[in-house]
């Protein structure tokens, strides 16, 4: 592979690889060691392949030719798919790393089909046989399109997605590959800088998603001198548009990221300056200037800092998490066996069976936990229908009052007098109005984050007398089985003992988080923000299951179909008239979304319990596996006992060689932090 063109992802995926290196050297430690261990270094090998083939996946969205194909290519640093006037590929195909150039085509029904770069090109593009409609790629779930460049050596793969046009499948094919992202890269043109469609994505699809890993690169904005009698005045421009209509999407953690989401750029120029197209081949070295003139130097410094300060931080101290839990399971295994080295098999079986009240008493604080996870579940179901129901009134009583400052132009009563002219008067009703409900759900959407937050917290401080009752009594569980003389684990371990309710709502707050290629970035901060990460992901599931239940599957049309209506009204009357006319809105409106609401509680509760089940599962779960632990760790040892074939002394040292090679992985795995 030739030199890295991203050095921070490159040098990331080095440390990965030496992570995955260290969880394969402990795991082959603990197998040569012969001690009972369990599945315990089976964990740690599949743990150490998935690191070792980890991956950030980066998706490319955008409406057709906003210079997509351009972008990603500038990305490769050469022309790995066609640029052409008409939209290509209408399937998702990832771009992958591979020794040579080839594809695979993957359908639904898990067939593959091989081919070669062309023979794809010229099958799974639109126009290629004149049928361009969406079901005719309906069997095929996606191409893995495989290339040699360093880029995707280190563990990134570009997803090209079929373009956001007017085909609601395609359309939903594209979106539906989101929560795969590490990224998303939303491809805009200076030249028709944020279309109508554009807008409306954004507004329908991506503020309701809460997303904050949302990139905006405005392709060809170095056309602008060629389109324009002022470009650097349009350029100001759309950078204020950028802010006022991306702003809200680049907003994370209540700090405006906009400088480091939205980027001006010369693709084409980025292109030239890794590519030489007259030879054929990559620059070497690559024009530095040239490239940091195109604006892409700064673009893939603020992805890279993402992906590898963000997300890949997440990735590893998960690594570094699972060793130190394996870390604290053997601590306590080690001193079980040692402090039993002396007693007879018939003496232990003994202690195990005094011992059954005891892990009965453990599964029943699980079953404690259970009820108490029941009740957050049942406040949340009443609080997010009363904050929706809430919502919908709100929306209601303001709604006149939104159309009526509505600026619809000077002319407006005038482009009534025409059916033409009243297309064009409800057109830009239907978008003002489309913005303005967009605005409120965002905001419904922030409201509902904190307290889900504070509910979170106060679930946490209701579990507390749980968790200590359930360390407690693993305490003397240990004491006894090992006769009383085996020191507890946590005195022994480096570490700091951690909370049993902080164990167990990582367990469950891993659960909401993760999503099949990503991790929320709230690891990154620790237990606290995982927290939040969980309350936001959370209350973004929550908000949208709820308010899709209750608007039904026409979603906000029905609404703006009948608000549309009436607001022309406002502006027929207009003048003295308007107050009369909006009051007569609001009365017509009067308790129509809040009769929704009103019909589709059990509904909306319903969804709230499901979108809830994972971290309660979780919660639940990982109290009832901790018991199930500790019963397994006693019954190894009793089965140890009984094959034993070396003596106290040699087990004693190979528990400590253990100890050293799980020091040894934490050491390797902190240096790669």
């Amino acid at each position: 592979m030739s030199e890295p063109t991203h050095p921070a992802l490159h040098a990331f995926a080095v440390k990965r690889r030496d992570a995955a290196a260290a969880l394969s050297s402990l795991a082959d430690a603990l197998t040569a060691s012969g001690l009972p261990l369990g599945d315990a270094p089976t964990r740690l090998a599949a743990l150490a392949e998935r690191a070792r083939s980890g991956r950030f996946t980066v998706v490319l969205v955008g409406c057709f030719s906003t210079g997509k194909s351009t972008l990603l290519n500038a990305l490769l640093g050469a022309p790995v798919l066609p640029v052409k006037v008409n939209p290509c590929t209408a399937i998702p195909t990832e771009v992958t790393f591979g020794d040579a150039p080839g594809v695979t085509v993957r359908r639904h029904d898990g067939t593959l089909e091989s081919l070669d770069v062309a023979a794809f090109l010229e099958q799974y593009q639109l126009g290629a046989t004149g049928d361009d409609s969406a079901d005719r790629f309906g069997s095929i779930e996606r191409a893995s399109l495989r290339w040699p460049l360093p880029l995707l050596g280190d563990g990134v793969t570009l997803l090209d997605t079929p373009g956001l046009d007017d085909d609601d499948q395609r359309t939903a094919r594209t979106l539906s590959v989101l929560p795969e992202a590490d990224a998303v890269i939303f491809v805009l043109n200076a030249s028709r800088f944020l279309a109508e469609l554009e807008r409306r994505t954004l507004r329908r699809e991506l503020v309701p998603r809460g997303l904050t890993n949302l990139f905006f690169p405005v392709t060809m904005a170095d056309l602008l001198p060629a389109l324009s009698d002022d470009p650097e005045g349009d350029l100001l421009e759309m950078r204020r548009r950028a802010r006022e209509v991306l702003g809200p999407l680049a907003v994370v953690d209540g700090v405006d990221r906009t400088d480091d989401r939205v980027f001006f750029l010369d693709a084409r120029g980025a292109l030239a300056s890794r590519w030489d197209r007259s030879a054929g081949a990559a620059r070497a070295p690559v024009d530095a200037e040239a490239l940091q003139r195109s604006g892409m130097t700064a673009f893939e410094a603020s992805l890279e800092r993402f992906l590898v300060d963000e997300r890949g931080r997440v990735q590893l101290r998960v690594l570094r998490d699972a060793v130190l839990r394996l870390r604290r399971e053997t601590t306590r295994q080690g001193e079980m066996d040692r402090a039993t080295a002396d007693a007879s098999v018939e003496e232990l079986r003994g202690r195990v069976e005094e011992l059954a009240p005891r892990f009965k008493q453990l599964h029943a604080i699980a079953r404690r936990v259970a009820r108490t996870v029941e009740g957050f579940v049942a406040r949340q179901q009443a609080l997010v229908w009363r904050d929706l129901r809430d919502f919908m009134a709100q929306t209601e009583a303001d709604l006149p009052e939104a159309i009526g400052s509505f600026d619809l132009g000077p002319a407006a009563r005038l482009d009534l007098i025409t059916p033409k002219g009243r297309e064009k008067i409800e057109r830009a009703l239907r978008e003002q109005l489309e913005a303005w409900l967009a605005e409120r759900v965002a905001g419904w959407h922030g409201a509902l984050r904190p307290r889900l937050e504070a509910s979170l917290d106060a679930l946490r401080v209701e579990l507390a007398g749980e968790g200590r009752d359930f360390d407690d009594l693993v305490a003397r569980i240990t004491l006894d089985f090992a006769g009383g003389v085996a020191s507890l684990p946590s005195a022994e371990a480096k570490d700091a003992p951690v909370d049993p309710v902080e164990r167990w709502f990582s367990v469950a707050v891993g659960a909401a988080l993760l999503s099949p290629g990503a991790m929320a970035a709230g690891f990154v901060d620790g237990y606290e923000g995982a927290l939040k990460g969980a309350a936001g992901r959370i209350g973004v599931r929550l908000a949208l299951l709820a308010l899709g239940t209750v608007l039904g599957p026409v979603g906000w049309a029905g609404i703006l179909l009948y608000a549309v209506s009436d607001a022309v009204l406002l502006v027929l009357t207009g003048g003295s008239q308007l107050r009369r006319a909006r009051a007569q809105m609001a009365e017509a409106l009067r308790g129509q979304l809040v009769a929704r609401a009103e019909a589709s509680r059990e509904e909306v509760e319903a969804r709230v319990a499901a979108a809830l089940a994972p971290l309660a599962a979780g919660l639940v779960g990982a109290a009832d596996a901790e018991a199930a632990a500790l019963q397994d760790q006693v019954e190894r040892t009793v089965v140890a006992r009984e094959r034993a074939a070396r003596d106290a002394a040699r087990r004693a040292e190979a528990w400590s060689q253990v100890d050293r090679a799980l020091d040894e992985a934490i050491t390797r795995l902190e240096a790669s932090r």
